[in-house]
């Protein structure tokens, strides 16, 4: 860059994030989500949101890794649609993520009721399929993909609940671990708790984490 000023680099650099070196390409819009969106401006949220971009928050790897709260309230409210995802090595449960999301922002900002649990679960199941190019899964109606799963409302965790309050259950209180059944395309793959196919699966997973380190 011969002839250019450090003045003008830095002019350059500073006026342009990633967000808006995406829109210059042609790269945002309903095709496309941004999984994390944390560390955005507000030229940035509004340039994904006017462009249905999605965004995929995944709150539990913003913890570990101490990235910060993203601005998911301030994403949907500018139009982007927002999903949930797992993406860390250390938690692995969208119960978790969904309930993350929301006590994230009543401590960000010391007020209650973001979502709802129902608007919470479907960012963990249909709109996180509809992320991924599937807006016909995640949903259960005639002619939809069987992918379901089934959680115990009798454990330590979830006992006692009110029928009509099975959603706030689900999302305040249960974990993976109350996950009892799991039916992928009308196949089972966890019955009553036990995977199908894999008889030991801590074991195997021990075995597998392992090898990785020989």
């Amino acid at each position: 860059m011969s002839g250019v000023s450090r003045d003008a680099i830095w002019y350059m650099v500073s006026r342009h994030s990633p967000t808006t070196g995406l829109a210059d390409h042609g790269v945002l819009g309903p095709r496309t989500t941004g999984v994390h969106n944390t560390h955005l401006t507000g030229e940035d949220i509004e340039l994904i949101g006017s462009t249905a971009t999605g965004t995929c928050m995944c709150p539990t790897t913003e913890r570990d890794l101490a990235d910060g709260i993203g601005p998911a309230v301030a994403l949907q409210r500018a139009g982007s649609p927002l999903s949930l995802g797992s993406d860390s090595h250390a938690v692995i449960d969208l119960f978790e993520e969904a309930r993350a999301m929301e006590l994230n922002e009543r401590l960000r900002t010391r007020t209650r009721g973001h979502w709802t649990a129902a608007a919470l679960l479907r960012a963990a199941s249909a709109d996180g399929h509809a992320a991924l190019g599937r807006p016909d899964a995640g949903i259960l109606e005639p002619g939809a993909p069987a992918d379901l799963v089934t959680v115990a409302l009798d454990s330590v965790r979830t006992a006692g609940p009110v029928p009509r309050l099975a959603a706030e259950t689900a999302v305040f209180a249960a974990s993976a671990a109350d996950v009892r059944h799991t039916v992928v395309a009308g196949r089972h793959l966890v019955r009553d708790g036990h995977h199908a196919s894999v008889d030991d699966v801590p074991g195997a997973l021990a075995r597998a984490i392992a090898a990785l380190h020989h």
